[in-house]
């Protein structure tokens, strides 16, 4: 391996490739000389990144851990929020996807079917991130039952709009968020918030 290419690729790049091969072909097809195809590049360079394809494969479930399961969790449990402040940053995670990738996450589903190991990585993050969403519910007065019941509904919702490639549109799903605020809570936003929305 020259050189050139040990200081033109980073680390990052290989898991951006390879993230990018399992979101569009699934698990089976990250290997490392598709990837080093991919990138134009011999093997030889991604051995200066990784000690093996596993390590890749661990770095890129750390990697989805950090971008969707820590994001969500920072949106919805930052201190001093309201319910419908939490409810609101969980819809706006939601549709940025630069900031949560839904491919990604059911990219991860699909390899969970797999491999154990990496199914149990799933349903762990959905445990934390479920959890995150009913802290929000028993702060605003809900009792642990309905908070819990209500952050499953709230959360598997969204995990079957993503499943099942549901779309729509950002401007229409904005105008809704009230309507499912009222359907997720019982509650009605607030009309200062509403008003705020249409900005």
């Amino acid at each position: 391996m020259g050189e050139d290419e040990r200081s033109f690729l980073t680390r990052g790049d290989w898991l951006e490739a390879a993230k990018r091969i399992l979101i569009a072909e699934g698990i089976d097809q990250v290997k490392v000389q598709r990837l080093a195809a991919r990138l134009k590049v011999t093997r030889g360079s991604f051995y200066w990144h990784f000690k093996s394809r596993q390590d890749l494969l661990d770095a890129l479930l750390a990697a989805w851990r950090r971008s969707n399961t820590e994001a969500l969790v920072s949106a919805v449990a930052a201190p001093g929020l309201d319910l419908e402040e939490r409810i609101l940053a969980l819809f706006r995670l939601w549709l940025d996807e630069e900031v949560f990738d839904h491919r990604l996450d059911a990219a991860l589903r699909d390899w969970g079917r797999k491999k154990p190991a990496v199914r149990q990585a799933v349903d762990e993050a959905d445990r934390r991130r479920i959890t995150a969403i009913e802290q929000g519910f028993r702060e605003a007065g809900f009792e642990a039952e309905e908070a819990r019941t209500r952050a499953e509904v709230v959360y598997f919702t969204q995990v079957g709009y993503y499943t099942h490639e549901i779309r729509v549109g950002r401007a229409e799903r904005i105008r809704r968020w009230p309507l499912y605020y009222r359907i997720f809570t019982g509650r009605t936003m607030s009309k200062a918030r509403v008003a705020g929305l249409k900005g």
